[in-house]
């Protein structure tokens, strides 16, 4: 028997559409008043809230609207023939100058000899949304387009300017005069921007004069400006005020000050002459937006100090264990001839794995379950703790000195995830979750389900993904499982057949039905197409939107994911996948625009605004982070974050680790694909796509196989498992949590899983191998276990006929045995195992 090397798109059979049996009630229940925006009475002002700068607090509605939810959020695209951009924000975009950094700021606001009016939004902000068309009116005015240049900034992609302009609630549009600074700030909620037009007059016909906001939102002037040299001495004294506060006086105000500012200056100084208060406080990020590391952005020194003197590619290595040295050596020299400019990140891993992952474990030990969780290493801990032991962290949701610093570093955190993934804090928002599982299960529990909605998912997702199916039943909307050809003749070809055409319902339209796949499964490290984002998206209609949720977990801890090319609408996944601490942390990346139409029922902590103990009522919190995260975020992990995200970068970046896994992960496939029993019978069976020419862009760092014997039956993976562990290898076997893949490449029936009800629950393998019916070739009176494998993926036997074709019973496994490879995987790992399993199972029988 060859190696077996299955084909995912070639195997997997569509499951019927499952219609939901739960009835729908006879009446709907009437909702008590819930007002989702924190808004003013009229529903047009958005307070930016302590979260998103320096610990303001939260503008209180005063009479809040009594009603139902806001509308569903406008949709980008309108139908499948269109790209139309309807985003409010990015609507009559030739009135305005958009800045993007603060550079671009100072140089509208200090040059030219206009007035510089600067509209300061929110892509999430309702009263923004709501002000917005009445604001471009007023600035399409050609005599004000004279006397004023207009900029428009959002304040999540300048959060720091934001907060030092004094942006405290939205919308606001402040107004500079070129070389002296702002002159006024003007709230323009649209209960107040009819006034806008009058106030700017005002301003441009009373030159030389400051000016102030009445009561009733009216400019006025107030006298004279200083002069320049006045200016001048103020902000020469505020420097001086900052600089006196950073060289660091007692009090934990004056600590937090100076630690928030750590890494301005020398950083790697400070840390070799004393105690350095803030460690790792501050971030810097590289010339493309990835947060970077280095001695004064991350806390922890460079790779040349990791390493002492080593140089790259020049460290002592010798033999795993149990090995044949002579072979090792070869074998090593092979390898790095061929992939040197891949491997381990320009030759320093063998220098840094002892100290920082090594040193614990045993020197037979290899780790080789990175998809279960990624490691960490003793820097990434080092700069942590130091960062702990020397900073004040208190609650977010306060605004004393010790929350707002908190506040402060929670939002570093979240611009960096979105930096990382190159998204744009305009488009998409970070929601803070206990897992990718708990980020799955907020949108499953939040989605616009209705009876004309299918959640569709490729069949080789998580038993996480496979849960949200149902919230979709209880909506009484239905459900279906796919396979890979089936997406890419619907949504890459455009076949109409797998179109979903809702009933008519007694909702409005448009209806919304989501689409899930993994960007890489967890079971056999196949990545799927991220072109399917757009495919899918584009089957939506007017009348039915699809949106699309990838489950990233398995996939960005070893590939980049870029957002910016890749318009997911939510993407979920798991910091300690990705850098082993810390744990109980993931991460919801969602479109800031689809944050409207997501109807959330519980509400708590810090997601609400104002409630009342008697009376059904409360107001959400308008910024999407603020509603979406129940509870008080758990900020010492969030702020640990940052340094998993430094040392990624100090290794090169997340393309670095891509080539360093992908070369290991060839390396183990050719190795364990060469092995044979003595009469020339493979030793395995891999699943995946490591076969095939395109084998990088479809296979990722996981090895997933069983191992046969020589008369082509299969050890029993719990066997392995227990003889792996004994040995020192760090292996996970069983179904991996994704029956779908697992019983898919092993050939088992679902019909024939699901008697086993009883026997075996979850993720727990009790049970190890089923019996099941099979036919048996012509001129074979018997089957074996191997014929499985061969015969199960071109059989659509019907088991209730079983007289239609010879039958047998044979055991089939109901697990693999997976080998996933990560960061701080080395080459001396996969030898170790290829030549482990050659030693230990070639021609064994029992």
């Amino acid at each position: 028997m060859r190696v077996l090397q299955t084909s995912v798109s070639s195997r997997h059979l569509g499951l019927p559409t499952v219609a939901a049996t739960t009835p729908r009630p006879a009446s709907l229940v009437v909702q008590a008043a819930v007002v989702t925006p924190t808004c003013t009475s009229r529903g047009d002002t958005c307070s930016v809230g302590a979260h998103s700068f320096a610990g303001q607090s939260l503008a209180a509605p005063s009479t809040p609207q009594r009603g139902p939810a806001p509308s569903a959020a406008t949709p980008e695209v309108s139908g499948s023939a269109t790209t139309t951009d309807r985003r409010w924000w990015n609507q009559e975009k030739d009135l305005w100058i958009e800045v993007h950094t603060e550079e671009d700021f100072r140089r509208e606001v200090d040059t030219g000899d206009r007035i510089v009016a600067v509209d300061f939004f929110a892509t999430w902000c309702h009263g923004c949304e709501k002000s917005y068309p009445e604001i471009c009116r007023v600035v399409r005015d050609p005599e004000l387009r004279k006397k004023f240049k207009f900029v428009k900034a959002c304040v999540d992609e300048l959060k720091t300017l934001a907060k030092n302009e004094g942006v405290t609630a939205l919308p606001r549009m402040q107004v500079y005069k070129p070389g002296y600074g702002m002159l006024v700030s003007i709230d323009v909620p649209y209960s107040k921007v009819r006034f806008l037009k009058t106030n700017l007059n005002v301003i441009a016909n009373n030159p030389g004069l400051g000016f102030a906001l009445d009561p009733n939102g009216f400019v006025a002037p107030t006298g004279p400006l200083p002069s320049h040299d006045a200016v001048a001495a103020k902000a020469a004294a505020k420097a001086r005020e900052v600089e006196k506060l950073q060289a660091g006086h007692s009090g934990l105000f004056d600590h937090l000050l100076k630690a928030a500012n750590i890494g301005s200056g020398s950083g790697g100084a400070a840390a070799a002459t004393g105690p350095r208060v803030g460690g790792a406080a501050a971030v810097t990020t590289n010339g493309n937006g990835n947060g970077a590391g280095g001695s004064s952005s991350g806390g922890s020194p460079p790779l040349s100090t990791l390493m002492g003197s080593a140089v790259p590619g020049t460290a002592t290595c010798k033999a795993p264990p149990g090995v044949n040295e002579a072979a090792y050596e070869a074998a090593r020299r092979q390898f790095l001839e061929a992939h040197s400019a891949e491997y381990g990140y320009g030759g320093i891993i063998d220098s840094l794995y002892p100290k920082e992952v090594g040193c614990r474990m045993a020197p037979n030990e290899h780790y080789m379950d990175y998809t279960g969780s990624s490691v960490y290493c003793q820097t990434q801990l080092d700069n942590v703790f130091s960062e702990l032991r020397q900073c004040m962290f208190g609650n977010p949701h306060s605004a004393n000195p010790s929350s707002s610093f908190t506040s402060d570093r929670v939002e570093e955190v979240r611009d960096m995830v979105l930096k990382y993934f190159n998204a744009s804090p305009a488009d998409y928002q970070v929601v803070f979750t206990k897992s990718a599982t708990d980020a799955l299960k907020l949108v499953g529990e939040t989605f616009p389900w209705s009876e004309g909605s299918m959640f569709r998912y490729l069949r080789e997702n998580h038993n996480s993904v496979l849960g949200v199916r149902e919230y979709a039943l209880k909506a009484g909307g239905t459900f279906q499982a796919v396979n890979e050809s089936f997406v890419d003749r619907w949504a890459m070809r455009g076949d109409s057949a797998g179109d979903h055409s809702p009933p008519n319902t007694r909702f409005p339209a448009p209806t919304y039905s989501l689409f899930a796949f993994p960007a890489e499964d967890n079971f056999a490290g196949v990545k799927y197409p991220l072109s399917w984002v757009r495919g899918v998206q584009s089957r939506s209609t007017d009348s039915h939107r699809w949106l699309v949720m990838v489950d990233a977990a398995a996939y960005v801890p070893t590939q980049p994911l870029d957002l910016s090319q890749v318009p997911v609408d939510f993407v979920d996944m798991s910091f300690y996948k990705m850098f082993g601490y810390p744990t109980g942390l993931g991460a919801l990346i969602i479109k800031t625009s689809l944050v409207p139409l997501l109807h959330k029922v519980f509400w708590g902590g810090g997601t609400v605004a104002l409630a009342t103990s008697e009376d059904n009522f409360h107001v959400l919190k308008c910024r999407p982070s603020d509603r979406l995260e129940d509870g008080t975020v758990a900020f010492l992990d969030v702020i640990a974050v940052k340094h998993g995200l430094n040392m990624i970068q100090k290794l090169g970046g997340i393309r670095r680790v891509q080539e360093h896994v992908a070369c290991l992960t060839e390396w183990l496939y050719t190795r364990l694909a060469a092995l044979r029993h003595s009469n020339g019978a493979p030793m395995l069976a891999i699943f995946g796509k490591h076969n095939m020419p395109n084998h990088r862009q479809v296979q990722g760092g996981i090895v997933n196989f069983e191992l046969l014997k020589p008369d082509g039956s299969i050890f029993s993976y719990k066997t392995v498992e227990r003889e792996a562990a004994g040995t020192g290898f760090h292996l996970r076997t069983g179904a991996e949590c994704n029956p779908g893949a697992c019983y898919n490449y092993l050939g088992v029936q679902e019909s024939e899983v699901e008697s086993l009800a009883g026997k075996k629950e979850g993720c727990e393998d009790d049970v190890e191998f089923i019996k099941v019916q099979r036919p048996v070739d012509k001129g074979q009176d018997s089957i074996s276990s191997a014929d499985i494998l061969r015969s199960i993926a071109n059989s659509n036997i019907s088991l209730a006929h079983p007289a239609a074709v010879a039958l047998k019973w044979v055991e089939a496994p109901l697990g693999s045995v997976r080998a996933s490879l990560g960061w701080w995987s080395t080459f001396d790992d996969v030898y170790a195992l290829a030549d482990w399993i050659e030693r230990t199972y070639k021609d064994r029988v029992e």
